[in-house]
């Protein structure tokens, strides 16, 4: 049975909706963040980085929430959550899969931190503003895509509402999604799926 090494509300939270979604079975690995169990040799075996999530089989290892999401998905094509390899739908679900990790999750991280996280001594506020103009473009790019639809891809739901929908979740925490309404009404949906309300359980 594969290992998930895991801390919510992290990044891992997007590669636990995935397995949810595939209803595969996988062995939780809780590594608290907070107490700092990232920075044991033990765990620095398995992510040399220290940070979550990974994903390990008795074949690989995988770091890198967006990418063990598409890999596992690949793994099940009987769940649908991937379009064809070589369709058109193929090259949107990839664009919005690294868009997620590349163009939203630095933003949000941003704001976060630099608004939230940190002490008020140690925070940046143009670190933090240019965070909400960053997501307030990506925002509206995205709600434009939405616009008549149910998912990303159309009607049916796939392994790019996952990696998005988990920088929606990241954006109703810091209030960044109040002003885009396609996108809450986007993440509304997303939170009606139940593998979506076992992943993110408290």
């Amino acid at each position: 049975m594969p290992d998930f090494f895991e801390f919510p509300p992290t990044r891992s939270n997007r590669t636990k909706w995935a397995l949810e979604e595939l209803g595969v079975d996988y062995t939780s690995r809780m590594i608290d963040l907070m107490k700092g169990e990232q920075h044991s040799q033990e765990y620095k075996s398995v992510h040399p980085l220290g940070i979550v999530p990974v994903y390990r089989t008795d074949e690989y290892t995988m770091v890198e929430s967006v990418a063990i999401v598409l890999h596992v998905l690949d793994e099940h094509p009987e769940k649908g959550l991937a379009p064809a390899i070589g369709s058109p739908e193929r090259g949107q679900y990839y664009q919005w899969c690294v868009f997620a990790s590349s163009e939203l999750d630095p933003a949000l991280s941003d704001v976060m931190i630099h608004s939230m996280h940190l002490p008020e001594e140690k925070r940046v506020p143009e670190i933090a503003q240019r965070g909400r103009e960053r997501f307030a473009a990506r925002g509206a790019m995205l709600s434009k895509a939405l616009d008549g639809r149910n998912y990303l891809l159309g009607s049916e739901f796939s392994g790019a509402d996952i990696a998005i929908g988990y920088c929606c979740n990241w954006a109703a925490y810091t209030g960044l999604i109040e002003d885009h309404p396609t996108l809450v009404d986007y993440y509304e949906r997303l939170q009606q799926r139940p593998a979506f309300q076992k992943a993110f359980a408290k």
